[in-house]
């Protein structure tokens, strides 16, 4: 396939959608609720409580960072489809236009 005509390439979105993605692969199946049940090691109770409110945050946003991202990285792939497309029928329309006026 072409370059697209619309100046974006369409393959550098996929690609980007693919490695936002795998950056945050390592965020996956991140567990702290085992050292969270430890916390009461730490003797006091307030660093106890801080911990453990600590890691409840951080899975939380863990878990809606990850998902969100691959939302938005299914859209990027969805747009480069999208794009492929639309290049396409651009690409088609302004070719049926020359063909028309040579007539």
């Amino acid at each position: 396939m072409a370059e697209p005509d619309l100046g974006v390439d369409s393959d550098a979105l996929k690609k980007g959608a693919k490695d936002v993605v795998e950056a945050l692969r390592p965020t996956e199946g991140f567990d702290l609720e085992e050292p969270a049940g430890r916390s009461s090691s730490f003797g006091a109770a307030s660093a106890s409580s801080a911990f453990v409110e600590f890691c409840a945050t951080w899975q939380a946003g863990t878990q809606i960072l990850c998902g969100r991202t691959a939302g938005h990285a299914a859209g990027v792939v969805s747009a480069k489809s999208t794009l492929a497309g639309t290049d396409g029928d651009i690409r088609d329309a302004a070719g049926s236009v020359k063909t028309g006026q040579g007539r």
